[in-house]
């Protein structure tokens, strides 16, 4: 991040918690809905995008808002 900000890239790390995904060949399941949904982050991700210029979150971490049942 530190060598790309004079060249205009932004870099930001997204460090989530329990995603339902398919990773180690997983399949998403209805015991999955407390987890983090992929399109969670891809929101993140648009956010990212859209914040102001002036602005560069460099680490965003992000956890289920509850736990399993």
């Amino acid at each position: 991040m530190l060598d790309l900000r004079d060249a205009g890239v932004k870099c930001s790390t997204i460090m989530p918690g329990s995603v339902a995904t398919h990773f180690n060949n997983h399949e998403p399941n209805a015991a999955d809905a407390w987890k983090i949904q992929p399109e969670d982050l891809g929101q993140m991700v648009v956010d990212l995008l859209r914040m102001n210029p002036r602005t560069l979150p460099s680490k965003i971490e992000v956890r289920p808002s509850r736990t399993a049942k």
